[in-house]
């Protein structure tokens, strides 16, 4: 059984609202489905969708860096989908481009799953692998009256856990917000905030003590993502756990963040890091140096964000909440309403990634088929 095609098709949707990013409000995603497609007719599922901040690749880019990497996926044979997964980062053309690979990994794993007839968490993590995820709901910078409802919204569908954007904003905007929504869920639920890189060291060290009060779970990457001696300083004056996220782009930013104690916490972003093999790797080295480990996703579509699900599965137990839950949209612009028990999402136990994540495009077989039909 071996690759015979490369499918990659391009989306492009608004988000309901403008969602921060290191480099400003973003407005709308975009991204591109990669199909890896066997000559028995199996397809392996994958995505790339960079995001401003995360290093200098840009969707045309990434999508350049695919078509170039196509021609050498061709006649891949099943038995060297994983091991072919491990050398992306020495293939020409996507070896800058972490995005890319990880569109690639995504779907050799997908496939390698199918054929060991397990689901991905499963491949990854072996028996230990969870089958259900504890997750957080993520708020962008709104008003705090509208900050306060999307909060009671969450926990009314079974969120334990929500995560606020700071920053970029006036400090009283930031703590009027996480007072209305402390105030809105009440004391047992957990808040965290993300600052997408918005202080200065002077800026975070005083904004964490004004928001500190409000029992602050963690504080994702207040500072530059370049400047781990300032995110080091910060968490030793904050008085608040600090998470690397941006700052965390390969396994050796991350010796170097747990070397300078500069983080408590480790984000790992599959899309950003260059896949769910290269993701592991960091995970892996950030719980054997005794740092906490959590998996989040990029805002990409059903298909990434179910890949890393099936990461924060297979790495067991976990202290705290993944940012691996549906987003509140799909592709098509549709809102979706989504309950969770015990604020956990079930992780799709089917061979590969599971059958439940192509509701924007129709299955995969249907996907290939449009396809081809606009190729012919």
């Amino acid at each position: 059984m071996t690759i015979r095609k490369v499918w990659i098709r391009s989306y492009r949707f608004p988000l309901p609202e403008p969602w921060p990013s290191a480099e400003g409000p973003v407005a709308e995603r975009t991204g591109s489905i990669v199909l890896l497609e066997e000559e028995g007719g199996w397809v392996g599922r994958g995505e790339t969708a960079p995001w401003p901040g995360f290093g200098l690749e840009t969707h045309a880019s990434s999508v350049a860096a695919l078509r170039g990497a196509a021609s050498r996926l061709i006649g891949l044979p099943a038995e060297a989908y994983v091991e072919a997964a491990g050398d992306l980062p020495c293939l020409a053309p996507v070896a800058a481009s972490p995005c890319a690979r990880h569109a690639i990994d995504l779907a050799l794993h997908d496939l390698a799953a199918q054929h060991a007839n397990v689901s991905l968490a499963r491949l990854l993590g072996g028996t230990d692998a969870l089958a259900e995820v504890s997750v957080n709901a993520a708020i962008p910078r709104l008003p705090a009256d509208q900050a306060a409802r999307a909060a009671i919204a969450a926990i009314a569908s079974g969120v334990g856990t929500i995560k606020l954007k700071v920053g970029g904003a006036p400090l009283e905007e930031d703590v009027a917000r996480m007072r209305a929504v402390r105030e809105a869920v009440g004391p047992a639920v957990r808040l965290r905030v993300d600052a997408n890189q918005a202080w200065s060291e002077g800026e975070a060290i005083q904004a964490l003590a004004a928001l500190r009060p409000f029992d602050i779970e963690y504080c994702e990457q207040p500072v530059a993502a370049e400047d781990i001696e300032a995110l080091a300083r910060v968490r030793a004056a904050a008085g608040v756990r600090i998470a690397a996220d941006e700052a965390v782009r390969d396994l050796a930013s991350a010796r170097r963040i747990v070397a300078a104690r500069a983080a408590d916490i480790l984000i790992v972003k599959p899309m950003a890091l260059g896949g769910l093999r290269a993701a592991r790797a960091v995970a892996a080295y950030g719980v054997e140096s005794g740092a906490a480990v959590v998996v989040t996703s990029l805002l990409e579509s059903d298909i990434g964000r179910t890949g890393a699900l099936h990461l924060a599965a297979s790495l067991g137990s976990n202290r705290f909440a993944h940012g691996v839950a549906p987003p509140g949209w799909t592709l098509d612009g549709r809102r979706r309403e989504t309950s969770y028990h015990a604020g956990k999402v079930r992780v799709p136990t089917e061979p590969g990634l599971g059958a439940n994540v192509d509701a924007a495009f129709g299955s995969s077989a249907e996907l290939v088929a449009a396809l081809a039909e606009e190729t012919a």
